[in-house]
């Protein structure tokens, strides 16, 4: 007891909110009262629920039962009646705490219905809830604070620790800064029939309090309209969207009264068959391809017609169903604010992706809650064609990333966030628990939280399981390279090891090495060229067979892959009993599930596939300047100017020598499909990052000139964000200005670079040492005479070239260069068009005779 009561009272003490008379509603201190549950092998209270307690407080009082039983080996008991002390679990109006009624009080739009309280009075323990929501939520907060920990949704993931005396000393009072919270993923589940899949999914979030104190319906609905009147718009072509002349779906005519009053009836009609929704969506259809009918136009953008017919229907919902809400995603063509005010009822889920119009989503972020008090965002975690479960993931996998948006939502008073996620615990499961932490209480301690996570986890194989997550983390911007997932593959040999006697965790490693063998699948096949078609069939066989036999740890996403990798990989391959829509037996469908022998076996023989490379890696400062190189270099070589064309964000580094303005152009809009994004934006900051000008284009495939006065001579930066339109960037043949890289930054040049791109290799490198990935052409690597050094066969491995005698401390260059990332381990990483151009840091130059 001591030992809990001193770590409890190290714990942070904190009132985010109150009543008008200051009565904390989120609160968690250490209590005067304890409350003794377990000791000396007696189980000393029962479990009391009210007469007529709820199916949600019935079934978390049987949690609570058998897991109380877990962690003390001894039957506690469960009633009904109230008599003497007990462990209460219900609702406010059956267990009333008059102490604690503000924390309890659910207000407008149901905030507050997840509300709990957990409070002893050193006879009884109190887990009372505002509605049976919160009742579950105080239940396993509960249960949390005795250890009891559910990381990922497979039952190896759960950690139950056995307890000598189980004691209530601290009391909570807490509710969710975020009033509907969801991590979900597309493609549903894969055993439907089963159920296994869902409901181990649903026991994570209840075991994680992910909940909704109200339920979301913001996603696109005008398909399921028509399809619902199909006759009605059979008979009236007319009510269809009018596209390049013909009348077409999915999208309405929206300046058509009829179809107008169609959608009405449509809403009304679903809040009547299902009295318990909270919010009828309202949203267009996926995609674009609006009605360009001269009424509809009339009606201004798409964000006016969408959104003018939300209000329209939620006026209509609102006399019918006070209280209900009209869902609407800002999103896509509509993401912008329309220029009238929404109807109180109207309720907007911003997209943190699909942005079009005139303002970036950071933009959007801060427009909307100007709009509306009803606000929600939703996040891209994961989505599997993009990320396809392979390393180093989507969003989900960068902590501090999704940390700070989730911080930033909360600041601009979002209710709900939905994160469309998938079925991959693999790669993206911590980041699932933390964010899902973060939207209950952005303020939470991340560090700390990770702490546990690793510690609770992985036990005695904690650190180096921590640096096996921090490798692949994409705020770490990792280089996926068979030399980096050998160091990852070593970690988990490392874990196995320290784990030993431990097979708990050692289960835990078991799916983590069982994910690493998809990755290596994956990558091999990945790496392989269209031709190989033999070995793609073999090697995509197997990954298809590896996941189906492992879906049940839900390291992989196996509903996406059954949905859309079998059908893909039965076109390519001419197998239709490959593809999902096969009626008969598939030959991937094994019975056999995966054995930890197996596992254990086949983790070998990928821990010896990828070894590690000799890699030395070399920082260097950011104290940038130039010097004339071009004696470095034969003198036949002619000064370019700098001609760069990318899409996505570059960063360059140059120097005005004498004080000069910088001066360079921009072309914008490169790619006329998508001028209709936002303005590109640029910056040019001095050496210590702080902003000198800045400035908007218009995304119109013009030569724009830019010339910034500076206060000094000197490094200065400039960024270019393009919104994903394409740019080009140009200098004049004598500014000093080069590429910076990122580390890890995927680069979409317009096509190869056509300029021999200079870079610099210190004096004294003996082995010059690069990451490449890159496309089709073979980059091949000259030395300062000209003389071709290597040509680059391989990608997603490290490059080592040997330095000839007196060729260090010079400029080299690339030819057919055309790379997605590059990163020099052991030179400075900034590109030039000439040696003449080169920016570096001091320290490099400063070897130099």
């Amino acid at each position: 007891m001591n030992a809990t009561r001193i770590f409890l009272a190290a714990a942070l003490v904190f009132c985010s909110s109150a009543d008008a008379h200051g009565e904390p509603l989120r609160l968690d201190r250490v209590s005067d009262d304890v409350t003794v549950l377990f000791a000396n092998g007696q189980a000393k209270l029962s479990i009391i629920i009210a007469a007529d307690a709820g199916e949600t407080t019935h079934a978390a009082a049987a949690e609570l039962r058998a897991y109380l039983q877990q962690m003390s080996g001894v039957a506690f008991d469960v009633r009904t009646d109230a008599g003497g002390p007990g462990i209460f679990v219900g609702t406010q109006q059956q267990f009333s705490l008059p102490q604690f009624k503000s924390a309890l009080t659910i207000g407008n739009g149901h905030e507050g219905a997840e509300a709990f309280v957990i409070y002893p009075d050193g006879e009884s323990l109190y887990l009372v809830g505002a509605s049976e929501k919160g009742v579950s939520h105080a239940v396993f907060r509960f249960l949390q604070r005795l250890g009891c920990r559910w990381y990922f949704p497979a039952r190896e993931w759960e950690v139950i620790p056995p307890r000598e005396e189980i004691l209530a000393d601290f009391v909570i009072a807490d509710r969710p800064a975020i009033a509907a919270r969801r991590i979900w993923w597309g493609y549903a589940f894969f055993d439907r029939a089963e159920g296994r899949c869902q409901k181990d999914y649903e026991a994570w979030a209840r075991h994680n309090l992910m909940g909704e104190s109200f339920r979301t319906y913001t996603g696109h609905a005008w398909q399921a309209i028509i399809a619902e009147n199909q006759a009605i718009f059979d008979k009236h072509p007319e009510y269809l969207a009018l596209v390049d002349g013909q009348r077409r779906g999915p999208q309405f005519c929206v300046s058509q009264p009829a179809v107008r009053k169609l959608a009405a009836e449509w809403a009304l009609k679903r809040l009547k068959m299902k009295p318990e929704l909270d919010m009828v969506s309202m949203e267009t259809a996926d995609g674009s391809f609006h009605c360009q009918c001269a009424e509809c136009e009339k009606l201004g953008s798409i964000s006016e017609r969408a959104f003018g017919l939300a209000n329209e229907v939620a006026r209509v919902v609102a006399e019918k169903y006070p209280g209900r809400m009209v869902g609407m995603l800002a999103y896509n063509d509509h993401c912008e604010p329309p220029s009238f005010p929404l109807e109180p009822n109207v309720y907007v889920q911003s997209t943190a992706g699909f942005v079009r119009g005139r303002y970036t989503f950071d933009e959007l972020m801060e427009l909307w809650p100007k709009k509306t008090r009803n606000i929600g965002f939703y996040e891209y975690f994961s989505v599997w064609l993009w990320d396809f479960d392979q390393l180093p993931g989507g969003r989900a996998n960068d902590i501090e990333e999704i940390t700070r948006r989730i911080r930033r939502y909360v600041q601009l008073g979002a209710t709900s966030l939905s994160c469309e996620s998938g079925n991959n615990w693999g790669v993206h499961g911590r980041g699932y628990y933390i964010a899902n932490k973060l939207m209950w209480n952005p303020d939470q301690d991340v560090d700390a939280l990770l702490d546990d996570f690793y510690r609770t986890a992985f036990g005695p194989a904690a650190t180096a399981m921590r640096r096996f997550y921090e490798r692949f983390d994409v705020g770490s911007r990792p280089l996926m390279s068979e030399h980096l997932l050998a160091r990852g593959f070593r970690d988990l040999q490392l874990a196995s090891e320290l784990a030993a006697n431990r097979p708990d965790v050692r289960a835990r490693l078991d799916h983590l090495k069982q994910y690493m063998h998809y990755v290596r699948l994956r990558w091999e096949l990945d790496h392989l060229p269209k031709s190989e078609e033999k070995q793609r069939k073999a090697l995509t066989l197997q990954g298809l067979t590896w996941c189906y036999r492992s879906r049940y740890s839900y390291m992989n996403h196996w509903a996406a892959m059954w949905l859309s990798w079998t059908r893909q990989a039965a076109d390519e391959f001419a197998e239709p009993t490959w593809s999902f829509k096969h009626d008969g037996d598939h030959p991937w469908s094994s019975k056999e599930p995966l054995t930890k022998t197996e596992t254990e076996r086949v983790f070998q023989t990928d821990l010896q596939r990828f070894q590690p490379q000799d890699i030395t890696e070399t920082e260097f400062s950011q104290q940038l300047v130039w010097d004339d190189l071009k004696n470095l270099y034969p003198k036949q070589v002619r000064p370019q100017a700098l001609l760069h064309r990318f899409q996505r964000p570059m960063r360059y580094a140059v120097i005005s020598k004498d004080g000069e303005p910088i001066r360079f152009a921009i072309t914008s809009g490169v790619i006329q499909h998508y001028r209709d994004r936002a303005d590109g934006r640029w910056t040019v900051s001095e050496s210590d990052g702080n902003p000198l000008a800045t400035g908007k284009i218009t995304q119109d495939g013009e030569i724009h000139p830019i010339e910034v006065k500076v206060t000094r001579a000197g490094l200065h930066w400039i960024d270019y964000n393009d919104q994903g339109a394409g740019w080009g960037i140009q200098t004049a043949e004598d500014v000093p200005i080069s590429l910076a890289l990122q580390r890890g930054q995927r680069i979409l040049h317009l096509g190869q670079f056509r300029q021999p791109i200079f870079f610099f290799v210190p004096r004294g490198t003996k082995r010059l040492q690069f990451f490449w990935e890159g496309g089709n052409l073979n980059p091949q690597v000259h030395g300062p005479d000209g003389t071709l050094l290597a040509e680059v066969k391989t990608s997603g491995k490290y490059v080592s070239v040997d330095v000839p005698g007196g060729a260090d401390g010079k400029a080299w260059f690339f030819t057919r260069f055309a790379p997605k990332r590059i990163w020099f381990a052991n030179a400075p990483n900034f590109l030039a068009a000439s040696p003449e151009t080169l920016v570096l840091p001091q320290e490099a130059l400063s070897k130099l005779e």
